[in-house]
């Protein structure tokens, strides 16, 4: 399969995106990002991108038509609106929902030239991922619901659910430590794995390291 072929098979994630949703926002923007990698318009994605975009997106198809050739940052400008123009038509076609096409009109509205996939992105990330003392509650709070399913259950599942919560409050300044998660692990795998968990603990404080939680 020729790149082109891959580029077009490849599924376009779907975010249907209202209130409370952070962990499937997390997982949608890690696909996304995939996608616009592919397709070639990653970097439309990032805040620095705006530094390669015109004032305004009229006039370049004009002036070439003209018989006017383009200088370097003509050519520039003509490369980053086209890339600009297909990551928007990735995310109008990728979210669903009241809430994200208003994020998407709300941005199309506030700039008279034309709107810009970054500042999309960071409009989404705010709603669906903000980094705020709410949000590191919240973390807190989802953390003391992770555990044991059964006294059968391999601890280590109870890790990667673990793991899945720190990488959804990844943006957050407040993080979720392994210290702290290594208290949570001995606090309800403690009367069931003891002497595991007492063993791993003194031997990563007698080698002056972190505990490792897996």
């Amino acid at each position: 399969m020729s790149r082109d072929e891959f580029s077009t098979a490849i599924k376009l994630p779907v975010f249907i995106g209202e209130s409370g949703q952070r962990e499937q926002f997390t997982d949608w923007m890690l696909e996304f990002k995939a996608v616009a990698g592919v397709k070639g318009v990653e970097q439309a994605l990032r805040s620095e991108f705006e530094k390669e975009l015109p004032s305004s997106d009229s006039g370049w198809e004009t002036y070439e038509s003209d018989g006017v050739t383009l200088d370097a940052d003509g050519k520039k400008h003509r490369k980053a609106l086209e890339m600009n123009a297909k990551a928007m038509h990735l995310l109008v076609a990728s979210v669903k929902g009241v809430t994200c096409r208003n994020i998407i009109n709300k941005e199309k509205q506030a700039d008279s030239n034309f709107i810009t996939a970054h500042k999309v992105i960071s409009e989404l990330e705010n709603r669906f991922s903000p980094n705020d003392r709410m949000a590191g509650t919240e973390m807190l709070m989802k953390l003391n619901k992770i555990r044991l399913k059964n006294a059968n259950e391999n601890p280590l599942q109870m890790i990667e659910r673990i793991e899945k919560l720190k990488i959804t409050y990844a943006s957050q300044s407040k993080k979720l430590t392994d210290e702290v998660i290594v208290d949570h692990i001995f606090n309800v795998c403690g009367k069931v794995y003891p002497e595991v968990l007492s063993r791993l603990d003194y031997a990563a404080k007698k080698a002056g390291t972190n505990v490792d939680y897996q």
